[in-house]
């Protein structure tokens, strides 16, 4: 994640502009011979790690980081293991795949195998099956409707048979899901690609993590509609428990896929707070659990290290002429062309550039750790409106000819490193969002088997979330949105308790899934039935929570 490409608009011109001034800059050294060597300086200040080194004296970042999040795995603690045995080596480019099982720790897994099938292929490979005489042949698109009309609610195999048949075909993949899930660890290797840099670094697998996912919350709705509670809720466990191991990962990509996992955990937990029969002894025992998992990753940790280390390690690519830039579609043309001749090069500060890194990165993870979200967001806005402001600076052609007459080295220095900061910083107040969202959601559904478990004792819900302390909850949680309690409201048909969401605003507990003509609502809600035979809340003693 990084700003906006429109917003990136300026770095077109000033570096077009930066073209001809930096080839001048580069061959005006007369001649002189070119410096030997890396031209970085390894320090703590610059490339803030200071070993394993490359060959060529350059940080090995992937080397580090791998060594970092590989301290004290084993082939038996890794439920990475597990995972690439569930899904097969498909995923992984066949160049990669030595180096891949060597950092796991195991054999290379052979070609074919009973792996995971995601529903796409098994979808295409459905339809393309020859059907007897007189029977409906199946489109790809109705498959895919069945798929996503099984999501968040319990179902049947009566009802969608082919969806069931897809996750009988992936029973022992999943077996393999739940299994792993209930190991401590999660080290899936990085591989260096190229020219070893991190923004090229095989991350194949990333996509069937939360397709796998998927599969244990579709079983475990599933298993709902048959009525197999306990079956369901271990599944539903497993994918929890699945989300966090993810989250291991150093990437910021890997905190915010973990998210994407839970958000799938929740809404089974939501579908089975509104459908299953709980004993007020077993709700509390669900939400004991999920008090019990691990915490979820923290943004700022993928921010202030890894997101950290690729910056640093593009410089460097950048520097050597190796610039991993190209890979993301950035036009060749103009002035990171010229970059490429070793004189043009030479004449860069990179240390400057690094230096200039180190503190957008230091303020960017300084955001997340600000101690509320309204001051989180001043921060965030305070870095864009910063790294704006100093892109129309860095474009005006006073700017220019300052920097190409008087300050020629450090100008073109900074104009590169904000162009470089410009393209790679994340944005860090989309990642605390969605943070505070994943946090936010799963706290409101703990609090709905609290709401479950009260009302299989008493026959109905409480008056007001306060009824539920001591005994149900040590405590409720607040609105991280709102700065305020949670809504609460009971009518004939149940209770619904939500949180304000990111807008803000009280959308009477209307969320994403109920947008239909451009609607803003963005509540995040929990909504559980009345009773059987009863309607509505206990009797009040006090008004309810607003």
């Amino acid at each position: 994640m990084s700003l906006s490409l429109r917003k990136r608009g300026w770095l077109v011109l000033s570096l077009l502009l930066l073209a001809g001034l930096l080839t001048w800059v580069g061959f005006s050294r007369g001649g002189r011979p070119l410096p030997t060597g890396p031209l970085v300086t390894i320090s703590k200040e610059t490339t803030y790690l200071t070993e394993p080194l490359r060959p060529d004296g350059y940080v090995d970042y992937i080397a580090a980081l791998n060594r970092q999040h590989s301290r004290g795995v084993t082939p038996t603690n890794n439920a990475a293991v597990l995972f690439i045995k569930a899904v097969g080596p498909a995923g992984i480019k066949p160049g990669h795949r030595a180096e891949y099982f060597r950092l796991l720790g195991i054999p290379p897994l052979p070609d074919t195998g009973d792996y995971y099938v995601p529903f796409d292929a098994f979808a295409k490979s459905a339809a393309a099956k020859p059907r007897p005489a007189g029977q409906k042949i199946v489109r790809q698109e109705e498959l895919m409707k069945q798929y996503l009309a099984a999501s968040g609610r319990p179902w049947s195999r009566e009802e969608l048979p082919l969806l069931a048949e897809w996750l009988a075909a992936n029973e022992k993949p999943l077996a393999l899901a739940v299994e792993a899930s209930k190991r401590p660890r999660f080290f899936d290797p990085l591989v260096p690609e190229g020219a070893g840099t991190m923004v090229g670094a095989s991350r194949e697998t990333m996509r069937l993590n939360t397709d796998l996912g998927r599969g244990l919350v579709l079983r475990a709705l599933l298993r709902l509609g048959e009525g197999q509670t306990e079956e369901a809720w271990a599944d539903l466990l497993a994918c929890q428990r699945f989300a966090r191991l993810v989250g291991q990962g150093p990437m910021l990509i890997d905190a915010l896929v973990a998210v994407v996992i839970e958000g799938l955990a929740l809404s089974g937990d939501q579908a089975l707070l509104e459908n299953a029969p709980l004993t007020a002894a077993r709700a509390l025992r669900m939400r004991e659990e999920l008090g019990k998992l691990p915490p979820m990753p923290k943004m700022v940790d993928a921010i202030d290290g890894p997101e950290r280390y690729m910056f640093l390690d593009c410089v460097a690519a950048v520097a050597r002429g190796e610039s991993p830039m190209f890979e993301w579609g950035v036009p060749e043309e103009g002035p990171l062309e010229s970059l490429r001749d070793p004189a043009a090069r030479s004449a860069i500060d990179w240390d400057l550039v690094l230096r200039m890194g180190n503190g957008w990165y230091d303020r960017s993870a300084d955001v997340l750790r600000q101690p509320t979200r309204a001051r989180r967001r001043a921060a965030a806005a305070a870095i864009t409106e910063d790294i704006e402001a100093r892109a129309q600076e860095a474009k005006s052609w006073k700017s220019l000819a300052l920097d190409a007459l008087i300050n020629r080295r450090e100008g073109m220095s900074r104009r590169i490193g904000l162009a470089l900061i410009a393209l790679m910083l994340p944005a860090t107040h989309a990642a605390g969002e969605a943070a505070d969202r994943s946090a936010m959601n799963f706290e409101a559904t703990r609090l709905g088997f609290a709401l479950a478990a009260y009302r299989a004792d008493h026959g109905a819900f409480p008056a007001r979330l306060a009824d539920l302390v001591p005994k149900y909850a040590a405590e409720i949680p607040k609105d991280l949105f709102a700065d305020a309690d949670l809504r609460y409201k009971l009518d004939g048909s149940g209770c619904l308790v939500y949180s304000v969401g990111s807008n803000g605003k009280d959308d009477g507990g209307k969320g994403h899934a109920d947008r239909k003509d451009g609607e803003d609502w963005d509540d995040l809600a929990v909504r559980l039935p009345a009773a059987r035979g009863e309607k509505g809340a206990a009797p009040a003693r006090n008004a309810p929570s607003p």
